[in-house]
Order: C-alpha cells, then sequence, then structure tokens
C-alpha cells in the first residue's frame, strides 16, 4: 500500500456514518426532475433497472443497472428522467463526516461504481432499510451504523484502484509531510520508530508534530506506529508460512511483545489469526 493510500485509508478510518433517512425498491415517476442545488446530506443509490440523468456540479452521469451511485452532500445535484423507462433504484440519505468535516471535503470519491455483486448490494440496502423500520431500540443506533458501514465499505471495495482520493483542494498545513511520514513508516517498520525520529522526517518539533499528527489521523504517532506493524503482520501471516518470530523481527518486536500488541489491536493471537484467515 503506499503512503498517499494509507493516508486515505487513514482517514478512512476516522469516518462516521449516520442514517438520515433509508427506503426500499422505488420506482421514480417520470415527473422524477430537479434543478441543480446542494444538500446538506450525502446519497447512495443502487441502481436496478431503467435510465435517467443525473448531473454533480459539471459532471453529467447516466447510470445504469448494477451501478452504485454516491451523491456527497453540498455539491449541486440535479437529476431527470429521460424516458418512461424509469429509475428503479434502492436509496438512502446519510451523513458522512471525517472529524468535523464532510467526506466530500476530505475525500474524493468516484460518482458512479459499478458493484462487485449487485444482489450483495441490495441485500445491504434491505438490511439497512429493515433494521430502520424496525421498532427502536437502545441498539438500533449501532445497528444502522454497523449496516450503514458495512454498504458502503462494498461500495468502496467495487471502486476501481486509485479512485478514491484526498480531495484536490488545499491540503492542510503541513499534509504533505504527513503523507512523507508515512511511507518512511511503511519502509522502516523493523526500525526504531520513535518520535523524535518521525518529527524530524516530518521537519516539526516533536510536540507540535505529535499534536498535528493526532488532529490528522486520529490517532497518535506511537499508535499509528504499532497498528502500521501489526497490519502489515497480519498480511504476511495469511500470506505466508513465515514463522510467527521471523514476521514479529520484520516490524521491530520480540515475540513476546508482538504477541501482546497483536492481541490489542486484533482481539486474537497471531496463530489463532492465522489459522481464521488463512485460506
Amino acid at each position: 500500500m503506499s503512503g498517499v493510500d494509507e493516508v486515505v485509508r487513514a482517514q478512512l478510518d476516522r469516518l462516521r456514518l449516520d442514517l438520515v433517512v433509508a427506503s426500499r425498491i422505488t420506482r421514480v415517476p417520470r415527473s422524477w426532475a430537479r434543478p441543480s442545488q446542494p444538500d446538506p446530506y450525502s446519497r447512495l443509490y443502487l441502481i436496478l433497472s431503467g435510465e435517467g440523468l443525473l448531473r454533480v456540479g459539471d459532471t453529467e452521469l447516466s447510470p445504469g443497472p448494477g451501478d452504485l451511485v454516491y451523491l456527497p452532500a453540498d455539491r449541486p445535484v440535479a437529476y431527470g428522467t429521460v424516458s418512461d423507462d424509469t429509475y428503479l433504484k434502492h436509496w438512502l440519505h446519510f451523513s458522512a463526516l471525517i472529524g468535523d468535516s464532510d467526506l466530500g471535503e476530505v475525500l474524493e470519491l468516484p460518482y458512479v461504481v459499478p458493484s462487485r455483486d449487485p444482489k450483495i448490494a441490495a441485500g445491504l440496502f434491505e438490511r439497512v432499510a429493515a433494521i430502520d423500520r424496525d421498532p427502536p431500540t437502545l441498539a438500533t443506533p449501532l445497528r444502522l451504523r454497523a449496516a450503514l458501514s458495512e454498504l458502503f465499505g462494498h461500495y468502496l471495495e467495487s471502486a476501481p484502484p486509485g479512485s478514491v482520493r484526498l480531495a484536490g483542494g488545499p491540503q492542510p498545513e503541513g499534509a504533505g509531510a504527513f503523507r512523507r511520514v508515512v511511507r518512511f513508516v511503511d519502509g522502516a517498520l523493523a526500525e526504531s520508530l520513535t518520535l523524535d525520529r518521525l518529527a524530524a522526517e516530518a521537519g516539526l518539533p516533536p510536540a507540535e508534530f505529535a499534536r498535528r499528527f493526532k488532529i490528522e489521523f486520529g490517532l497518535s504517532p506511537k499508535q499509528y506506529v504499532k497498528r502500521a506493524r501489526i497490519e502489515h503482520a497480519q498480511r504476511e501471516l495469511v500470506d505466508t508460512d513465515r514463522p510467527i518470530e521471523e514476521i514479529a523481527a520484520d516490524v521491530g518486536m520480540d515475540q513476546s511483545y508482538f504477541s501482546r500488541a497483536f492481541r490489542q489491536v486484533s482481539s486474537i493471537t497471531p496463530s489463532d489469526y492465522r489459522r481464521l484467515y488463512r485460506p
């Protein structure tokens, strides 16, 4: 995974999704149309059949059956029909925040993505809508957020490689330095990655670097390094036959500490992780 991909993943790790409204399958009427205007929420569609037109800003879209459509909040959106064969679609409105910013302010995501499996996508839409229709309980917000996250995860996994990027607008001061640090960490997992060393890589005083890194990623530098090491180890456990002590050495840990750290991050031991997730 490239340094930029690591930054994108770290931002998505901070993503909070909340449902505004969900619907089951809807056939839009021939009169379905509106001029370009923004909404305070994002939209997600799964087109089942039919045809129509959508416009996001100056970008005109004609999604077809099997396509997932993401329309970000606060962007001018227009839509309309083109024939009597109107869209049959699943749809929902939701909020998507990374910290205090809308998802679309932080990341650029494709508006139209062919679903990897439209039947799975439809089932995920149905699950969100079913939870929303159930009598509310204490667990309803958690269940809704989990179901919505799984659905949005399906959209992200269906997106072509490289199509989810950092937003093209002005980046926060120091964002380039943080991306440089992320690339450095990825290539130096076996080394001693102290706060002073990472701060030097970013060209910042240690205290200032730690404060701004936490704002950018939602994790302290120490927490980020630990997670990067464990995620590398997870891939090695699944993809190779290498002994666990060798994998631990690859990420700069002795086996005893590695096992404790792995369990803190993954909730299970390295041996159990390999047994559960190796094909």
